[in-house]
């Protein structure tokens, strides 16, 4: 696919992230957690709508993307990931649990890489 597909994607994201920052953290709208969060009792593992969302997601990025922006997409996932572990309480300082960060990362990673290698199979 070509990389300025990658980009419209790179600012739609960006501009739809910040926007759920700004609704989360000062409108106090929250009813879209349950799709980037783990549960209260951030058990990443017992969350499995939490977990199918982010695989999926990644998954058809992948597919969609494959290997022409490996590189920018891992750099992505990784930005992404740790900007929304920060907002996660609205606090830079007041986060949970690093492990849930790192897990939710290599995940994502391994299903976009699956992805990109189904997309590469079946062209």
């Amino acid at each position: 696919m070509n990389t300025v597909y990658f980009y419209i994607y790179l600012i739609i994201i960006i501009s739809a992230t910040f926007a759920f920052a700004i609704l989360r953290c000062i409108y106090d709208i929250k009813f879209l957690d349950v799709l980037f969060y783990p549960n209260p009792s951030n058990d990443i593992t017992a969350d499995t709508t939490y977990l199918l969302v982010h695989i999926l997601v990644n998954f058809i990025l992948g597919f969609l993307f494959g290997f022409n922006i490996l590189i920018g997409m891992f750099v992505k996932i990784m930005l992404y990931y740790v900007f929304l572990y920060s907002m996660e309480r609205c606090d830079v300082f007041n986060t949970s649990k690093i492990s849930n960060l790192i897990i939710t990362i290599i995940i994502s990673l391994i299903s976009y890489t699956a992805g990109s290698l189904i997309n590469k199979i079946y062209n």
